[in-house]
Parts: C-alpha cells; sequence; structure tokens
C-alpha cells in the first residue's frame, strides 16, 4: 500500500514553442496538440482519482511579454477549452469545477467574461476541481491580496503534492508557491506535446516512491 496520499498534481506543460521547431510545425499548431494532451491528462488524472489538478496556462511574464501574435494563439486556445468544458460529453459526465488564479485584467474582455460565467457556472461541483493558473504571479498574488491582509486566491486549495514540469527545465518559475512548500518536484526533459500516459505513470510511481517527512 503507497503511504503517500496524491490528491493534488500541478503541471507547468514546457517546451510547446521547442517542440514546434523540432517538429518543423506552426505555433498555433504545437498549442494545439499541447492542448489536447491536457485534455487527455485531465481523464488520466480522474482515472486517478486525484482530485486536484492545477496547470500553469500562462504566467504573468507571459502575458506581459509574449508577442501579440502568441497571446492571441493562447487566447483563442483557451476560449476553445471554455466551450469544450461546456460541450465535451467526456468532461461533461464528470463533476467539475472549474476555477482561474491570476491577473485577469490582461486577457480580452470577452474572454474574461466567458472565464468568469463558466467559474461561476461550476462552482458547487467538488468531485474534481480543475485551476488554471493565467496571467499568474506570486508577486500579483501578494501585491492584491497579502499585503492588504487579504487571503490570496491560491490559500482556497490545498497544499500540491507533485509538480510535474515537462520540456527539460529545472525551476517552478513562481508556480504558486503558497502550494508548493513541501511538493515533490519532477522534471522531465519530455516536452510537452510529447507527454503520454504512460511518463504520468512513471511521474506517480516516481511520487509514491519518495520519502515525505513536511520537515519533522
Amino acid at each position: 500500500m503507497h503511504t503517500n496520499r496524491l490528491s493534488h498534481v500541478g503541471i507547468i506543460p514546457d517546451g510547446n514553442r521547442r517542440w514546434a521547431n523540432s517538429t518543423g510545425l506552426d505555433l498555433e499548431y504545437a498549442y494545439d496538440k499541447g492542448y489536447e494532451v491536457l485534455k487527455n491528462a485531465i481523464r488520466w488524472f480522474i482515472d486517478y482519482d486525484v482530485k486536484y489538478v492545477t496547470v500553469y496556462a500562462m504566467s504573468r511574464d507571459n502575458c506581459t511579454r509574449r508577442s501579440d501574435y502568441e497571446k492571441r494563439i493562447l487566447f483563442k486556445l483557451i476560449d476553445k477549452a471554455l466551450w469544450d468544458f461546456r460541450s465535451d460529453y467526456t468532461l461533461k459526465k464528470y463533476d467539475i469545477s472549474i476555477r482561474v488564479v491570476g491577473d485577469l485584467s490582461l486577457i480580452p474582455d470577452k474572454l474574461r467574461a466567458s472565464i468568469k460565467s463558466l467559474v461561476e457556472e461550476t462552482k458547487d461541483r467538488s468531485d474534481y476541481i480543475i485551476t488554471t493558473g493565467l496571467c499568474y504571479s506570486f508577486y500579483w498574488e501578494f501585491e492584491n491580496y497579502l499585503a492588504k491582509g487579504l487571503k490570496a486566491p491560491s490559500q482556497n486549495l490545498p497544499p500540491i503534492d507533485l509538480v510535474i514540469r515537462t520540456g527539460g527545465m529545472r525551476r517552478v518559475s513562481s508556480f504558486f508557491p503558497l502550494l508548493i512548500e513541501y511538493a515533490e518536484l519532477y522534471f522531465t526533459d519530455t516536452l510537452w506535446p510529447n507527454f503520454t500516459r504512460r511518463e504520468l505513470e512513471e511521474a506517480i510511481t516516481w511520487f509514491y516512491n519518495q520519502r515525505r517527512n513536511f520537515g519533522v
């Protein structure tokens, strides 16, 4: 029997642009491919009965420093994801609550309205909680909440047990630091569009083999 409990997984899905460069395919196709992998991954986590999944869609720096062309691609894809959660039968049959944390003032008005609508629509669901970090940074959370004595949005979630980062980088890039104090960090060189269920199983097996003492 596993002694570690895996109830919250964080994903940093890195490597879409490098995948596009390595395959010679365009960036929009790469992000579409990455999104399909993410949809599959959510189903895989449900199979493992992981209640909370938190995904780093875009950091605040992504939202302020990426080209307008790339941001248009990403915002279009997020809009598609909102539609899929309302229409995809496989996703609809699960009791999934959607949450979004980040500086939404940096995204188009229409997209922001759609996000708020879906969050409101699913707020009472409780079997699975999918949270997206969108234009997120800890500095934004600190300045707008913690420094004012307010509870930060990410503090409405339990601690993250396992962070999976693809793409070969060994850093967390301001990924929800309030939640990852004792998280196990799993890094893989696999670019996100190539991430498979088998690799997810390897990451989960690795997690269960870690000794977690939480500072004791």
